[in-house]
């Protein structure tokens, strides 16, 4: 890991990690910087694609550890915070896919459509969010 977890914070808005020292913000802003540079040098472009890839790939994997490592830095307070904000989300998302997949139901009935009334992969998105829930609990309690 190359940033260190008490540099950031949670996002108030959207998700991720935010800077919340200057060693943070130094940290986010050489992301851009080193791609600058990266661009403006004068290699072939092949080789400044996978140069470019493995900058943005090592900010994803640094940034997912990070932000996995973040409820270590915060204090309990915080953290219930987080927790709520994060299932306010959850429940937001699966009401809007049922409302969506409720309004194609009723699309389709009114125009007499025979085929699946509604798109199957808003089931398979469903899915994916229940299965993660599971995965999660079973795994929380077993460590409980």
């Amino acid at each position: 890991m190359l940033g260190r977890p008490e540099w950031f914070t949670y996002r108030s808005a959207g998700w991720g990690i935010a800077p919340r020292t200057w060693q943070g913000w130094v940290y986010i802003l050489s992301y851009p910087i080193l791609m600058a540079i990266l661009i403006a040098l004068p290699i072939s472009g092949m080789l400044k694609t996978w140069f470019l890839g493995g900058l943005i790939g090592l900010l994803v994997l640094d940034s997912i550890l990070i932000w996995s490592q973040l409820s270590k830095c915060h204090d309990e307070r915080e953290r219930l915070h987080q927790l709520i904000i994060e299932r306010n989300c959850s429940l937001a998302a699966v009401f809007s896919i049922l409302a969506v997949m409720g309004y194609q139901i009723h699309r389709s009935a009114c125009a007499r459509i025979t085929r699946f009334p509604f798109d199957p992969q808003l089931l398979v998105v469903l899915g994916v969010m229940a299965a993660t829930k599971l995965i999660s609990t079973l795994y929380v309690r077993r460590r409980m």
